[in-house]
């Protein structure tokens, strides 16, 4: 067990985006080396890029994002992903 415990914040920000679908993203990340707590939130207008954007260049971050794409046979869809962001530097 790493020791690092992840606040109720994080549940409750998961389950908003997972089932009132009124984010387009979350970020979540390590704080005092002890717990995983909200970092950023984008408005569902907000775009994949936007999403980008707001990953920091030189910290980690957990993160959920609902990614929109369309099938081959025309369906509208999207996908919740969950990102783990590790910068190279």
């Amino acid at each position: 067990m790493s020791g690092v415990t992840v606040k109720d914040e994080c549940v409750d920000m998961f389950n908003r985006i997972k089932m009132k679908k009124d984010l387009r993203y979350c970020t979540f990340k390590i704080e005092d080396k002890k717990y995983i707590v909200n970092d950023v939130q984008g408005t569902i207008e907000e775009t994949f890029a936007d999403f980008v954007k707001a990953l920091p260049e030189d910290q980690p971050r957990y993160a959920l994002c609902e990614i929109d794409y369309t099938t081959e046979d025309g369906r509208f869809l999207n996908k919740l992903c969950f990102f783990f962001w590790s910068p190279d530097d």
